[in-house]
């Protein structure tokens, strides 16, 4: 997994295990990890929904439940970090998909963006936006 880092390179590979223990958290869908991983009034700007707090969040994690499978994996490329002193974004692209390659679903990637505030020395996630690339010339 290549990552560029921009802004303090320390406080990045913070926020790149932070994001680790959020793709490993997504893949054995352990929703107290999730949630933990998370500031309590969060937002999530996803595809199919807004949300507010981590309360929601959680909920919409409930409603994944019946699509998530044994060895899932959240695969991601062309990731950037950008931080400074509190204060850390990462956009990529990323999909959640089967661990083993040949059993790959061909599911879409999705652009994905990470907002990360340190708050008494922890990173949590306080927003997140998720997008499906969309050929708008293609559309019609």
């Amino acid at each position: 997994m290549s990552v560029v880092f921009i802004g303090d390179e320390h406080l990045a590979q913070e926020v790149l295990f932070k994001i680790k223990q959020w793709d490993d958290a997504i893949a054995k869908l352990d929703i107290y990890a999730i949630s933990d991983l998370c500031e309590r009034n969060m937002q999530v700007f996803d595809v199919s929904s807004q949300i507010e707090g981590v309360s929601e969040f959680k909920n919409l994690w409930q409603e994944y439940k019946p699509y998530f499978a044994n060895n899932v994996r959240v695969y991601r490329k062309e990731i950037k970090i950008f931080v400074e002193s509190d204060l850390a974004f990462m956009h990529c692209y990323a999909k959640v998909d089967h661990a083993e390659s040949d059993k790959l679903l061909n599911l879409p990637w999705c652009r994905t963006t990470l907002c990360f505030q340190k708050n008494h020395g922890k990173w949590k996630i306080a927003h997140q936006h998720i997008s499906v690339p969309q050929n708008l010339e293609k559309s019609y």
